[in-house]
């Protein structure tokens, strides 16, 4: 597959070397034009919503632009850098076809990092550039190990150079042949180049004359086949071409062929000339280091003395820059003979360089790249967060007024509910009290009349019958008239008769009164419990004894009415029953009401022990009203209630 990389202006992805150079302009090219960055990407900005350049351009210009202010020796802390690119992630996340400019995004954050030596961040930032290569077909960008060798070199931990190469060692062996078939970007070929550098420097430093061969081998098979690409920018040409240099240099110099590096340098000054179009600064500031290096290899004081005075006077001179020249110093004052001078000067070298060696020890990259990472990811949800700042405030003001609202009406429609409800309650309770008031009242009202009846038929009538009957046989005895006698007799039959059917009617009236009244207490009772229990869910088994009720007035059944109804309200509550008995009978003086269930029970409601429900209460009350008893035995197989109430009294 041909993959090739977003390029801006600069190219994004070559960027190791593009850092010496950046640093090497640092003063003066700040000093010449400094650039206002916020007012800069405000105008691209303009120029973009209003449609006078495309995303494309508007991705090429910020690049440039960026590229331009680290040129100048600008740097960012990365919350000031997202917002300066914060229209540029907007564009490059908002459409799938700007992948590569997503990929140059997080290469303008890991060049701001890496530029000034935060070593975590850059690697976080490394990873993010992997990831949207990797999308965009790059199975292997070589972005991370190249990171990761730099730093282990600038902490000179070369073992750990080593081990990230031999990780890449075989898709590296690979890539003149991938370059030369135009398979992968030129730009990855560039960071193998990269990646090469600090390991022929740690096989160098191991004296391991095999690999130090075999690596400066691959570097220039890959380097040749950059040098003969047609697509390959003049920027990436440069930096190959410095780089091959910078590798012959490293060889010679292991080789001993000190007079040969002079050669070899001139070649490297010579690349500004034919790259006079290209920003070549960096160049002298690492030429003067490695002249240094190679007049002290040579042993001529004079050029050395005069190099170093200019690598001290040059525009980046540092801290970082110190150890080097005490260790050039001591070195030329050995020269001299001046050893005591020299030593001074070297032991001020060691302690710099362990001053240095301590501060980069000090960092730690694993903390930092967990710091970036935290910090990158809470400034894009800080960032998300502000942008439905304004929406998430309305939603809540307008959800908080309508729940507000909701509340009220369902508060108000509750009370009204509750208030119906108690009315309705009220006005049921008083009704169904009245209902079985006026049919007690009905029922005792027939059944007294059916008694008065009966009693009048049975003293009344009977009696009359029963005098005239007596009559006829009277005159019967008195008469000796056959004839007479006879008919007297028929009539005494007939009379006789009469009397035998009014006072069988009025026995029969006395009690039909009584078992109607016993008949209709149990209709109310069953019609009761069907309301209550339908039969698809309970089984009923309701029995009233014969002659039970005979004499219970008519206050005493509605109050029995009314605990039988509290009772079967507590079971419906309460219980969880699959069946319910009622039972009314008659002992002793005494008229038995017995309640039971197959229910849960009672649980903590215990009858005696102050928790019984408002309902078992309430049956109390009615009971103790009744001058009567409660007792109440309750399990988890069921409840029973018996209530006994003295007849006598009723």
């Amino acid at each position: 597959m041909n993959i090739k990389l977003y390029r801006s202006a600069g190219n994004l992805v070559c960027f190791t070397l593009l850092f010496i150079g950046m640093v090497s302009q640092n003063k003066t090219a700040f000093a010449r034009s400094p650039t206002r960055p916020q007012a800069e990407f405000d105008k691209l900005a303009k120029a973009y919503h209003s449609n006078r350049i495309s995303a494309q351009q508007y991705f090429v210009k910020a690049d440039s632009l960026t590229h331009q202010l680290f040129s100048e020796g600008k740097h960012f802390e990365t919350k000031e850098l997202l917002g300066l690119l914060s229209l540029y992630e907007e564009i490059a996340w908002s459409n799938p076809e700007h992948g590569r400019a997503r990929a140059s995004y997080f290469f303008l954050l890991f060049n701001n990092a890496r530029m000034f030596k935060k070593r975590g961040a850059s690697m976080y930032y490394a990873e993010k550039i992997t990831e949207e290569l990797k999308k965009l077909g790059q199975e292997h960008p070589l972005v991370e190990p190249l990171q990761k060798t730099k730093i282990y070199q600038e902490l000179r931990l070369y073992d750990k150079v080593i081990s990230v190469y031999e990780n890449e060692r075989s898709y590296l062996a690979s890539l003149p042949e991938l370059l030369q078939a135009d398979r992968v970007d030129e730009s990855v070929g560039l960071n193998a180049m990269y990646i090469l550098s600090p390991v022929l420097t740690g096989y160098v430093k191991m004296n391991d004359t095999a690999s130090v061969y075999q690596t400066a081998l691959l570097a220039k098979q890959i380097g040749t086949a950059l040098q003969r690409s047609d697509s390959i920018s003049r920027t990436q040409k440069l930096y190959n071409d410095l780089l091959m240099i910078e590798m012959a240099h490293s060889i010679a110099n292991f080789e001993h062929r000190y007079d040969s590096v002079a050669a070899i340098l001139n070649r490297m000054e010579a690349l500004k000339t034919t790259y006079k179009d290209q920003a070549t600064n960096f160049i002298d500031i690492n030429l003067i280091r490695l002249r240094l290096e190679n007049y002290r290899n040579l042993k001529h004081p004079d050029s050395l003395r005069f190099y170093l005075e200019k690598y001290e006077s040059s525009p980046i001179f540092g801290d970082s820059q110190r150890a080097d020249v005490d260790e050039f110093t001591g070195q030329l004052q050995a020269m001299h003979g001046n050893y005591q001078e020299a030593y001074v000067s070297v032991t001020k070298a060691l302690k710099h360089e362990r001053e240095l060696q301590m501060a980069l020890m000090a960092e730690s990259s694993d903390l930092l790249y967990a710091y970036t990472q935290a910090e990158h990811n809470e400034i894009a949800l800080q960032k998300a967060e502000n942008v439905k700042q304004q929406r998430t405030l309305w939603l809540i003001i307008i959800s908080s007024a309508a729940a507000i609202i909701v509340l009220a009406i369902y508060m108000i429609m509750l009370r009204q509910s509750r208030k119906a409800k108690e009315q309705l309650d009220a006005l049921n309770d008083t009704a169904n009290t009245q209902v079985m008031a006026m049919e007690e009242a009905k029922h005792q009202a027939v059944r007294d009349e059916q008694q008065r009846l009966g009693q009048d038929l049975h003293d009344g009538l009977s009696s009359s019958i029963a005098g005239i009957r007596h009559q006829l046989e009277v005159m019967s005895m008195d008469t000796d008239d056959a004839s007479l006698k006879n008919k007297l007799g028929i009539l005494q039959t007939e009379v006789s008769n009469v009397y035998e059917v009014a006072r069988n009617k009025s026995h029969e009236w006395f009690a039909a009164a009584e078992e109607r009244e016993e008949q209709s207490f149990a209709r109310r009772i069953k019609l009761l419990t069907d309301s209550a229990l339908p039969d698809s869910h309970y089984h009923k088994d309701i029995h009233i004894d014969d002659r039970s009720l005979a004499r219970v007035n008519a206050d005493t059944r509605i109050a029995l009415l009314r605990i039988i109804q509290e009772a079967i309200t507590n079971i419906i509550k309460h219980a969880r029953a699959k069946s319910v008995g009622i039972l009314i009978y008659e002992e002793i003086d005494n008229l038995l009401l017995v309640i039971s269930d197959d229910g849960k029970g009672l649980g903590e409601k215990k009858p005696d022990n102050g928790k019984s429900t408002m309902g078992l209460q309430s049956i109390r009350r009615r009971v103790l009203y009744l001058n009567g008893e409660t007792n109440i035995q309750s399990t988890t197989k069921g409840t029973e209630i018996t209530i006994s109430i003295p007849l006598t009294t009723s």
